[in-house]
């Protein structure tokens, strides 16, 4: 495990914890201003009138709070941008805790807010697939154990980033959480187009977490959930960010018991068409998805190569990820006889 984890931890949790503070601060300030002004300008104020004063000021000063809280939540919901954009993967490895403490602390001060929910969502998957997965996967075949306990890890962040997913969508729809367990085709049917950006984030968070605990049978239950969100989703805005949603609906068709290959392969084609600047992590998905599957070592190499070759500046909104992809295709090259059992095709 990386020996920095519990550092950037701590030290995230410390740096959260100071900007709550700093809120606070703010927020008490404001009612002791607003009292010293009102003296100043020779207002009395006796026990009554300091109780109804100290009241109206509170309210102004909620208000003020509340909109602190909504330009700090726009700016983190656009500070993913500038994550996705950038060059260097340690930088954002290490900027990314501080963020989600942050994001936590907020939701304390405003656990309704859709916005901060679906950026908690997201923000949690993207520190959980992009550093935390691939730690386990470079002590897969060296130190097993080891590389379980950073599988479990990953776990557990996937997890957090389901349940602020599905707070979010509680927000507009009051116990969906409970109906998505129940009935996930009927649940799922209740969502609108407002709710695609929920419901495709956590239908990705759920899938991290049963793609990190497959011999978990609890998690692997949920795996209809994953599939009525993504649907839904699909069927109300299918260009949702690139066609995000197509590359979501291959890897589940493909790795669920019962999946169809057919259908992987037309949510494959449609990713592919909607989504150029993705392309390294829709072909290694497949590549890890369905090549390994069908034992096809010949297609398996040749899509690593393609991401390997990939210009990873030619859509720098993506860079990131990309650069991620290609550090993914080498280790998947590197180990290709590990994951095939014939040299042959």
């Amino acid at each position: 495990m990386n020996p920095s984890s519990q550092y950037h931890d701590a030290g995230s949790s410390h740096n959260a914890r100071q900007l709550e503070i700093l809120i606070q601060d703010l927020y008490d300030g404001w009612v002791v201003l607003c009292v010293v002004k009102l003296r100043s300008r020779g207002v009395g104020v006796n026990a009554k009138s300091f109780a109804i004063v100290t009241l109206l000021v509170l309210l102004g000063a909620c208000s003020l709070k509340s909109r602190a809280v909504d330009t700090l939540a726009e700016v983190l919901g656009e500070s993913e941008a500038v994550y996705l954009s950038d060059e260097d993967p340690e930088l954002i490895a290490a900027a990314l805790p501080f963020n989600l403490k942050t994001l936590e602390t907020l939701l304390e001060t405003n656990p309704n807010h859709r916005g901060l929910l679906l950026t908690a969502t997201k923000s949690f998957i993207l520190y959980a697939y992009s550093f935390v997965e691939p730690e386990a996967r470079e002590l897969e075949y060296t130190e097993f154990d080891e590389a379980e306990l950073v599988r479990r890890r990953a776990a557990r962040l996937y997890r957090r980033a389901y349940q602020y997913g599905i707070r979010g969508l509680a927000v507009e729809h009051p116990g969906i959480g409970e109906r998505l367990s129940k009935d996930p085709e009927l649940a799922a049917a209740q969502l609108n187009l407002d709710d695609v950006p929920l419901a495709v984030w956590t239908a990705a968070a759920l899938g991290g977490t049963i793609g990190v605990t497959k011999d978990d049978p609890e998690s692997t239950a949920d795996i209809a959930v994953v599939g009525a969100l993504l649907e839904r989703a699909l069927s109300l805005d299918e260009n949702f960010e690139s066609g995000t949603i197509h590359e979501f609906l291959f890897a589940y068709e493909a790795g669920r018991v019962g999946g169809s290959l057919v259908k992987a392969r037309m949510h494959y084609d449609r990713a592919l068409a909607l989504g150029p600047e993705k392309r390294p992590s829709i072909w290694l998905s497949w590549a890890e998805n369905v090549t390994v599957t069908e034992q096809n070592r010949r297609e398996f190499l040749g899509l690593v190569e393609q991401a390997l070759d990939f210009d990873v500046n030619l859509h720098p909104e993506n860079r990131l990820l990309n650069i991620l992809a290609q550090r993914r295709a080498r280790w998947l090259k590197d180990n290709v006889d590990e994951l095939f059992l014939e040299s042959g095709t």
